[in-house]
């Protein structure tokens, strides 16, 4: 982890679990009704992001620590950086209808979860930003000639549809947390271009400016 730099652990999938035994006893509890199948949608919501959360542990972390050449050192931040803004209201809803507790988290704890989104905003905010240096040694040229090109060379580096190839090896897109309806397909490259975005934030704080340069080559145009 970055020297500096440090993220609280929120505990995401002890959370999600508890959560989920909470919703389970209390559906179990009660005895059908307009309540009952509303704890029982967002029990089944619950399950669906531990389910989710499962794929990115088996097939994506593999795949970008391969490619990354390193282990990911914090695995929770990873999990953070595939979860989309879909996912607040599952957590905002349930902490307004147990704000005492009865769904086995706290207020505070159901508050934090709603704000994982934001989270992963922010790492992608880090990567966007270390990026923009750390892709510094694919695209320099000694040639005074070609220092009005180097803007040029970046963008081809860091533009939303080459970014989107990167996606599609790791299958970022395909296991985000989520609860978004399908999109076309040339729409998501938003999406995808935010999803590296974060995994390149999350080789910033562990390895610097060094490990983003080496994650740069992987987006070579």
């Amino acid at each position: 982890m970055h020297q500096t730099l440090r993220w609280h652990r929120v505990g995401v999938e002890e959370n999600l679990a508890a959560l989920r035994d909470g919703l389970a006893r209390k559906a179990a509890a009660l005895p059908g009704g307009r309540e009952q199948a509303l704890t029982a949608r967002w029990l089944s919501s619950v399950e669906e992001i531990l389910r989710q959360i499962g794929s990115v542990r088996l097939v994506v972390m593999p795949a970008v620590e391969r490619d990354l050449g390193f282990s990911i050192e914090n695995d929770e931040i990873f999990l953070l950086a595939l979860f989309q803004p879909s996912t607040k209201n599952l957590f905002s809803e349930i902490n307004a209808h147990f704000r005492d507790g009865r769904c086995a988290l706290s207020p505070t704890a159901l508050a934090e979860m709603a704000r994982l989104p934001e989270a992963a905003e922010t790492l992608a905010w880090i990567g966007d930003a270390a990026l923009k240096i750390g892709v510094l040694p694919e695209i320099w040229s000694p040639r005074l000639a070609d220092a009005g090109l180097l803007s040029e060379r970046r963008k081809a580096y860091e533009s939303n549809v080459n970014m989107a190839r990167l996606c599609d090896r790791w299958g970022l897109y395909e296991h985000r947390v989520h609860f978004d309806p399908p999109v076309e397909k040339g729409d998501c490259d938003h999406v995808k271009g935010t999803l590296v975005e974060a995994v390149l934030g999350i080789v910033f704080l562990q390895c610097g400016l060094k490990g983003v340069a080496r994650a740069a080559r992987l987006l070579a145009p």
